[in-house]
């Protein structure tokens, strides 16, 4: 099965490369498509995201990249709430596979139903919500809630200040077990 990993605001890095290795090969689909974020700071790769289509867009890289095949998709952050709006979509095959890290902004779309076998990891720790408040409008046969206790934003990425080793190795030998078995 192919693995998409849909990337946060500042896009692929070598340190989330690196961090992914042991799942094989991944295909990157970014916010910024076939561009980077450069020097960019947060909030402005957030208004230029959100200028170039937002996560509508972004939902739609995900869908070509996906092509109406079965895949496994892991999202993170911006690219986890993009991935939700995916898997809601006629595009979605249901017999793929999702993975989505503190998508904080899915909170806006609990209407949206994925079509495949979803877990939504959030860090109990958020600056703008609290994700525990979701669980119950989350949780779905198709939509497992998972509260990653005591992690903050951003504990899944290497090249953030809240980025956990121990919990993320944990997390990828739990990718790499469910990839082997979905294969």
């Amino acid at each position: 099965m192919k693995l998409i990993v849909a990337t946060d605001i500042h896009g692929p890095n070598s340190a989330l490369c690196a961090l992914l290795q042991n799942l094989g090969t991944v295909e990157m689909v970014s916010p910024w498509g076939n561009s980077g974020v450069g020097s960019m700071s947060e909030p402005e790769a957030v208004a230029q995201f959100l200028a170039r289509g937002g996560v509508k867009e972004y939902a739609q890289r995900i869908a070509e990249s996906a092509q109406g095949q079965a895949a496994m998709i892991l999202g993170f952050s911006v690219g986890a709430t993009s991935a939700w709006h995916y898997l809601a979509s006629a595009e979605c095959h249901s017999n793929s596979l999702a993975v989505l890290y503190y998508g904080s902004r899915i909170r806006d779309a609990l209407q949206l139903v994925p079509r495949c076998q979803t877990h939504l990891v959030f860090a109990e720790h958020e600056v703008s919500f609290s994700p525990i408040d979701l669980k119950e409008q989350l949780a779905s046969e198709q939509t497992e809630f998972i509260l990653a206790t005591g992690k903050h934003h951003g504990f899944m990425n290497p090249m953030h200040p809240q980025f956990d080793s121990a919990y993320a190795k944990q997390q990828i030998a739990w990718l790499s077990q469910m990839r082997a078995t979905y294969a």
